[in-house]
C-alpha cells in the first residue's frame, strides 16, 4: 500500500474547541490542506470558524432522539464541556496548574452524565467529529472512492499529558471510529510540535518577513482553552527542507483560558452569593448564554479601550448590588479592573512558564531564545499578546502571532502526515522506570520488602530508571532493562512489572520517593514461549525456572505513544501490553 493515495487528516481535539483538517497524499503543497470552517448547527457563524465547540448534549438528557454537538448545542441544553481535562485528573497537580481545577471537576463546569466516564464522553464527542468528517469526505470525493481509500489520522494532544492521558485520548479516538478500518491508521502528535511544524513551514519559511536561519532558537507558546504548552527548538537547516530539534524538556500546565472562566464563576459567587449559586447549572455552564456572553468579553478585552463589559445573565433573585447587576436588563457589569483581576492570575502562570523555559534553554544548553511564536485559540487574545509583548520587549526577544494562530495546530498535524516533517530530536520530559530488586542489605532494608530468586535475598521497591528527564530522543531511541524472576510449572505465564514516572530534575531511587508517580502496569504473556530457554533447578516443591529477559520501551514509536516488548536472546517474544489503571 506504499504508493497508494491516502487521505491525511489532522484533528486538534481541544478542551474548548476542536478543529479538523485534511488533504490527500498526492498533493504537493501545504497550501492544499483544507481546514474545515463550515460546521453544522444553528450557532455556527455565517462567515465560518476554524473550530467547533468541544461540547456534547446527550439526547437522553434533553428529551431528544439524538445527541447534539458543537454549534448544534444551544443555551439551556444540559451539556458536557471541558471533559478532555478529566482524562488527566489522576496526575499530580503540576507547578503551573490552575489550583481550582480539581474543585471545578466536582462542579457543573466539568460534569459527566450518569454512567459515563471521561474517556467515554470524549469518545462520544469524537464520534460526532468522525461521522461529520466521513460525510464531508464522501461528499467531496464520492462514497465509492472514500470506501477504498486509506485514512491516516494525526490526533493532537497536550505535550504535558501523562502517558495514561495520552493512551486514553488515543483509545477514545479509536472507539469513535478513527483508525477503525483495516487499512486506516491513527497517530499522535503533541500540540506544540504540530504548531511548530505549521509555523516553520508557513510563517518562518525562507524569504518570508520572519524567515528562520540555521542557529535560530525559537519558543512555541501554545495557549489553548485548557492547557498551555511551551516547547523550545533550534533551527538546524532551512534547505532543502526545514530541520529543527528540541532544546530542553518542555513545560506546561492546565492554565488555559478556562482558568479565566473559573475565576469568573468565583467572582460571581463572591459578589452574588447564593443568588448565583442557585442558578440552574445549565444556565451558567459552558455554552450557556452567560458563558457565551462572557466569552465575547474575553475575546474583546485588550483589543479596544473599554471601561465596562456587560454580560448577559440569567435571572438572579435577591440581588441588591446595582453597581454589579442590572436587574431590569439582566446584565452583569464588569469593569476593566475586574477583567484584569480575572486574567492576571493566568497571565502570571504563563509568564512564569515562559521565563522558566527561556532560562533553562540558556542555562542547560547555552541557547538564547530570539523569537516567541504565540499560537492556539487563547493565543488569539489581544490582552495575552500585549502581556507577552511587554515581557519580551524588556529582554530583547521578538514575539509574533501568526495569522489564524488558532488553526496552527490542526494545520501542522496534517503537514506531518503530508510531508513527514518532524523534529530530529526531542527531549524527554520525565523519568521512566520500573520497580527493581536490589541485593538485600541486613540492618538497612526492611524485612517486609524481602524476596528470593534462586536462593538470593533481594529487597523490592527500588526503581531502575530506564530513561531520564532531559535525555535526547530520536526516531530510533529505545531502552532495555534486564529482568529476572522465578517461575514454577503451574504458575501463570503472565508476568507484570510496574512503570513509574517522576518529573523532578533528579529522581529518587525508591517508589516512595517524592513525586514518584504510578504510570501503569506492563503485562507480558509468555504463553507458548518454551521454558527450555531458561535456566532451571530442582527445589523441594518441584522445578524452578530463572526467567531472564529484557523489557524494551520505544520512546518515539511511529504511532506517537510508548511501545513495549519483551526480548529474550535478542528476539522479541510473547505479547506485551500496558494497563494504566491502578
Amino acid at each position: 500500500m506504499g504508493d497508494r493515495i491516502k487521505i491525511i487528516v489532522g484533528v486538534d481535539y481541544g478542551t474548548t474547541f476542536t478543529g479538523v483538517s485534511y488533504t490527500t497524499s498526492d498533493k504537493a503543497s501545504v497550501d492544499d490542506i483544507v481546514v474545515v470552517k463550515t460546521w453544522p448547527g444553528p450557532g455556527a457563524p455565517v462567515e465560518g470558524n476554524w473550530k467547533t465547540p468541544t461540547v456534547i448534549a446527550y439526547g437522553s438528557e434533553n428529551g431528544q432522539d439524538r445527541n447534539s454537538w458543537g454549534y448544534q448545542v444551544v443555551p439551556n441544553m444540559k451539556s458536557c464541556s471541558w471533559t478532555k481535562l478529566l482524562l488527566d485528573t489522576s496526575a499530580e497537580t503540576a507547578e503551573y496548574d490552575d489550583p481550582s481545577l480539581r474543585e471545578a471537576a466536582g462542579s457543573s463546569l466539568l460534569r459527566l452524565p450518569p454512567g459515563k466516564d471521561a474517556q467515554t464522553a470524549c469518545q462520544d464527542f469524537l464520534k460526532e467529529i468522525y461521522d461529520f468528517l466521513v460525510r464531508s469526505l464522501k461528499a467531496k470525493m464520492g462514497a465509492e472512492v472514500f470506501h477504498i481509500t486509506p485514512m491516516e489520522c494525526y490526533l493532537t494532544m497536550p505535550a504535558i499529558w501523562t502517558d495514561k492521558a495520552q493512551a486514553a485520548t488515543r483509545n477514545a479516538a479509536i472507539g469513535a471510529g478513527f483508525g477503525s478500518r483495516s487499512f486506516d491508521t491513527i497517530r499522535m502528535i503533541t500540540e506544540p510540535e504540530a504548531a511548530a511544524i505549521a509555523t516553520l513551514k508557513r510563517d518562518l519559511r525562507p524569504n518570508s518577513i520572519n524567515a528562520a536561519k540555521p542557529g535560530d532558537n525559537i519558543l512555541i507558546l501554545d495557549c489553548g482553552g485548557g492547557t498551555v504548552d511551551i516547547t523550545t527548538y533550534t533551527i538546524t537547516r532551512t534547505y532543502p527542507q526545514i530541520g529543527f530539534e528540541e532544546i530542553c524538556a518542555g513545560a506546561g500546565g492546565k492554565c488555559g483560558s478556562t482558568y479565566i472562566d473559573r475565576n469568573f464563576h468565583k467572582l460571581m459567587v463572591e459578589r452574588f452569593g447564593s443568588s448565583f449559586q442557585n442558578v440552574l447549572p445549565k444556565r451558567k455552564a459552558p455554552g450557556s448564554k452567560l458563558m457565551r456572553s462572557f466569552e465575547k468579553a474575553k475575546q474583546s478585552f485588550g483589543s479596544f479601550e473599554s471601561d465596562e463589559f456587560l454580560i448577559e445573565s440569567p435571572v438572579m433573585d435577591g440581588v441588591n448590588r446595582p453597581e454589579y447587576y442590572d436587574e431590569e436588563e439582566s446584565t452583569i457589569k464588569l469593569s476593566k479592573a475586574d477583567m484584569v483581576r480575572l486574567f492576571d492570575p493566568v497571565m502570571k502562570e504563563i509568564r512564569r512558564l515562559v521565563e522558566d523555559q527561556v532560562e533553562k534553554a540558556r542555562r542547560q544548553k547555552s541557547k538564547n531564545i530570539s523569537l516567541i511564536v504565540l499560537v492556539g485559540g487563547f493565543g488569539n487574545s489581544d490582552y495575552l499578546k500585549m502581556e507577552i509583548d511587554n515581557w519580551c520587549r524588556s529582554r530583547g526577544i521578538k514575539c509574533i502571532r501568526p495569522d489564524f494562530c488558532q488553526a496552527a495546530v490542526v494545520r501542522g498535524a496534517a503537514i506531518r502526515g503530508l510531508e513527514g516533517t518532524m523534529p530530529s530530536k526531542l527531549i524527554c520530559r520525565r523519568h521512566y522506570g520500573f520497580t527493581w530488586g536490589e541485593v538485600f542489605r541486613p540492618g538497612i532494608d526492611k524485612e517486609e520488602n524481602a524476596f528470593y530468586i534462586f536462593g538470593t535475598k533481594f529487597c523490592r521497591g527500588f526503581i531502575k530508571w530506564m530513561m531520564t528527564k532531559g535525555s535526547e530522543i530520536t526516531a530510533t531511541t529505545s531502552s532495555l532493562v534486564d529482568v529476572q524472576r522465578a517461575w514454577s510449572p503451574g504458575e501463570s505465564y503472565v508476568f507484570t512489572d510496574t512503570l513509574y514516572t517522576c518529573n523532578l530534575d533528579s529522581a529518587p531511587n525508591r517508589i516512595e520517593g517524592p513525586r514518584v508517580v504510578y504510570a501503569g502496569t506492563i503485562s507480558m504473556d509468555f504463553t507458548g514461549v518454551g521454558m527450555s530457554l531458561f535456566e532451571k533447578r530442582p527445589t523441594s516443591s518441584g522445578m524452578e525456572y530463572k526467567l531472564e529477559y529484557q523489557l524494551k520501551i520505544e520512546f518515539r514509536s511511529q504511532d506517537g505513544v510508548l511501545k513495549y516488548s519483551s526480548v529474550v536472546n535478542g528476539r522479541t517474544i510473547g505479547t506485551t501490553t500496558i494497563d494504566f489503571n491502578e
